[in-house]
């Protein structure tokens, strides 16, 4: 499945990922080095995410699980 990560303010796309889940598709944007700035990632499941070295600036994280996500 294609998943887009888009910026919450403009609705331009970030960066589009191939995967199986979301979780997983942020996991593999973060391994790329994507910038995430503004991102909305609103409800996304995001339990046990890695998301270590994200930059997050201004992502939308409203009602997102990040229950046990490494930030």
């Amino acid at each position: 499945m294609l998943f887009e990560f888009k910026s919450w303010f403009s609705g331009k796309v970030l960066i589009a990922i191939k995967a199986d889940t979301k979780k997983a598709a942020l996991e593999t944007a973060v391994k790329q080095d994507a910038d995430l700035t503004g991102a909305d990632l609103t409800g996304a499941d995001l339990t046990g995410a890695d998301l270590t070295g994200a930059d997050l600036t201004g992502a939308d994280l409203t009602g997102a699980d990040l229950t046990g996500a490494d930030l």
